[in-house]
């Protein structure tokens, strides 16, 4: 048990061992030089986990008796790891559910079929745009990705599975965001099993003047038309367009943590690399942060760990500030990097555009023990 004063209070958080979600970056390399990416901005050094290191995050993840899911993400491309599909084999051989984000371009015939032979549990693909639209900053040749999720469904139907669930995330810009309901039709005409629209985070200036959460356009009949598609058989993940009162951080509310190809921890996307984005045309530095390394502690060590379980105790209950509405906000140097706020916390959500739900955590539903 940890014990913290908080204003006077006495408060005592159990290090209980109830991770649920571990996300795995195998790799940060990537075959493919997307301009909104965050990759194409930070100065990290590139690599592979290697696989002794991936063995002994799957040991420590038996520690955890409610841990529902393996995902490979990230920021890189998992098929690009050369030992990709002996992890796939690994953590389907230790029971483990398994989940995938990938832009589909390395999954050859052979691939996709061991996939639904294994099978994974879910495979989350990326379109920003569909064949005859296409934009400046997206995924390029979105016809790839389509013909991916048509094989996929092909092959589930062939072996009469419903494994893997296939699903599909768009980033919405002002390049796209007339296709939402479009690209909503074509994917569930395709047989996909969720798809996910979120919101860019700028990495730069010129991107900055892309995002559709400045309130400059009226997305209502866009809207409407997308949610016609809910009745389709499909999930439909939507994110806010403005700003709210409510803050929820899906890493931690799911309770979920991030393993870094190199073996630090992070408890998000947000903190895992060192790169700048743009709130609301702020242009700030988010620096990556870790609660320790799976090469020196135990992932369970890590996690119930006296600074990993006091950060997700303040995040989960919101206590720290709102930086995004302040009225000091154009007059504040906290609000140029994460390191920390005026609150005392480090590193600091305050700014964060995942917690308001602008952006959307790429973190799956549950729903009759099966992903979506």
């Amino acid at each position: 048990m940890h014990s913290f004063n908080f204003d006077d209070v006495i408060i005592n958080i159990p290090k209980a061992k109830d991770l649920r979600y571990l996300y795995v970056e195998i790799t940060n390399r990537c075959n493919l030089h997307c301009e909104m990416c965050f990759k194409q901005y930070w100065s990290d050094e590139e690599g592979d986990m290697s696989y002794e290191l991936f063995l002994k995050l799957l040991d420590d993840a038996s520690e955890f008796p409610d841990l529902r899911l393996v995902y490979f993400g990230g920021i890189g491309e998992p098929t690009v790891h050369p030992r990709f599909m002996d992890m796939v084999r690994e953590v389907k051989r230790r029971g483990f559910a398994l989940g995938i984000s990938t832009n589909g371009f390395l999954l050859t015939e052979k691939r996709m079929r061991e996939l639904v032979e294994i099978p994974a549990d879910l495979i989350y693909m990326s379109l920003d745009t569909l064949p005859v639209q296409p934009t400046q900053i997206g995924h390029v040749i979105p016809s790839v990705t389509l013909e991916r999720v048509k094989r996929f469904t092909e092959m589930k139907k062939e072996r009469r599975s419903e494994l893997p669930h296939i699903g599909v995330e768009v980033v919405l810009t002002k390049e796209n965001y007339k296709e939402m309901g479009k690209i909503a039709r074509i994917l569930g005409d395709y047989g996909i099993n969720s798809l996910l629209y979120s919101n860019l985070i700028p990495v730069n200036e010129k991107h900055a003047q892309l995002i559709l959460y400045d309130g400059k356009i009226n997305l209502e009949p866009y809207l409407d038309e997308l949610r016609i598609n809910a009745y389709r058989g499909f999930y439909i993940h939507i994110p806010e367009f403005k700003l709210r009162t409510e803050r929820h951080c899906d890493f931690i509310e799911k309770k979920v943590t991030v393993v870094r190809w190199d073996g630090e921890v992070a408890p998000c996307y947000r903190f895992l690399h060192t790169y700048p984005e743009y709130v609301f045309g702020r242009k700030k530095m988010v620096y990556a942060h870790s609660f320790g390394n799976i090469k020196e502690k135990s992932l369970a060590d890590i996690w119930t760990g006296q600074e990993y379980s006091w950060f997700r105790f303040v995040v989960k209950n919101a206590i720290y500030p709102s930086c995004t509405d302040c009225p000091f906000v154009n007059a504040c140097s906290y609000v140029e990097d994460t390191k920390s706020d005026c609150w005392g916390n480090e590193p600091s959500c305050a700014d964060c555009l995942w917690a308001r739900r602008i952006t959307l955590c790429p973190i799956p539903m549950e729903s009759m023990h099966k992903f979506w």
